[in-house]
């Protein structure tokens, strides 16, 4: 069993590389570096919250101007620019895809806009009310239409009381 002294700019290095965007993994890089993944993860945990790998506190406060500029500066770069970018801002990989579904679902959509529940509510009272009153104006027409026979045919032929 060897023993390998590895000097700590090499930990980091390695933790920085492990943190790339488009990395294949935590095996993947360790047998790439030629070490053991356990030793990897343990520096990852170790070497991951200095301040040059450390993810922001201030992501969460970025406006939606930042991010967009973040989106724009980080689209067209190589993998080793975009590795630079990210860990001088502090970023990961993960954030630059959460700014751009972020972005994206701002985007008005295309289309009919969903109506409110509430409208489409009140759309089937209106016309449940209608119905209705189409129903109860047949209905009161039938009975004018009866009322003024009736009246007719008393003058025609008068009532049972004229007969007696």
């Amino acid at each position: 069993m060897t023993i390998n002294n590895y000097s700590e700019e090499f930990k980091k290095n390695a933790v920085q590389q492990l943190l790339l965007p488009g990395t294949a993994g935590l095996t993947a890089t360790a047998r790439k570096l030629d070490i053991s993944s356990s030793t990897l993860f343990y520096w990852r945990e170790k070497y991951a919250n200095y301040s040059s790998m450390k993810k922001s506190k201030e992501v969460k406060n970025w406006t939606s101007e930042k991010k967009l500029d973040a989106v724009i500066k980080t689209a067209a770069m190589t993998e080793e620019d975009l590795g630079k970018f990210l860990r001088a801002n502090g970023l990961h990989s993960s954030d630059l895809e959460s700014f751009k579904k972020e972005l994206i679902a701002a985007i008005p959509s295309r289309g009919r806009p969903r109506l409110d529940p509430e409208v489409i509510e009140l759309r089937k009272e209106v016309k449940a009310l209608s119905s209705d009153l189409k129903r109860k104006d047949a209905a009161l027409a039938e009975y004018s239409a009866r009322v003024i026979l009736l009246k007719k045919s008393h003058e025609i032929w008068g009532t049972k009381e004229d007969d007696e």
